[in-house]
């Protein structure tokens, strides 16, 4: 067993699949953004997904910005983490300023078909960080 509590088998390399689905309103009636990153560990999801609702909520005014942080800095985050080494997905959602920004984390067999080392994420400069580009639609 891994510690994502899939068994290796293979080529098959366990590890996180997430994704950020970002919603035009907080109905999620249209789709303004999505984006997707592949991490080895259930802390390295949980770290990122983190990270970038707090980047999304620095951009929020007062009480907004308080609750959103409140849920990303809560004890959510070992939940998550604990979530995904059984083996169960987790996720996180925020209102942000009317925007319905949506992240969710997947254990997963990932197969290889080239080899590199580290998670990799491209940004729009060439550069690779954690989701890449910010959500499309969220204010700022």
């Amino acid at each position: 067993m891994t510690r994502t509590g899939r068994t290796e088998t293979g080529l098959a390399v366990p590890g996180i699949w997430c994704e950020r689905t970002v919603y035009r309103s907080v109905h999620a009636d249209e789709v303004a953004s999505w984006t997707s990153l592949a991490v080895a560990t259930p802390l390295r999801a949980v770290r990122e997904i983190a990270a970038d609702a707090r980047r999304l909520a620095a951009g929020l005014s007062g009480r907004a910005r308080e609750r959103a942080l409140r849920e990303v800095d809560g004890d959510g985050c070992l939940g998550a983490v604990s979530a995904l080494h059984r083996g169960e997905p987790c996720g996180l959602t925020l209102n942000c300023a009317g925007t319905w920004v949506e992240w969710s984390a997947h254990p997963v067999l990932f197969l290889p078909v080239v080899s590199r080392t580290g998670p990799r994420r491209c940004r729009g400069d060439g550069g690779a960080e954690g989701f890449g580009v910010g959500a499309v639609g969220v204010p700022r």
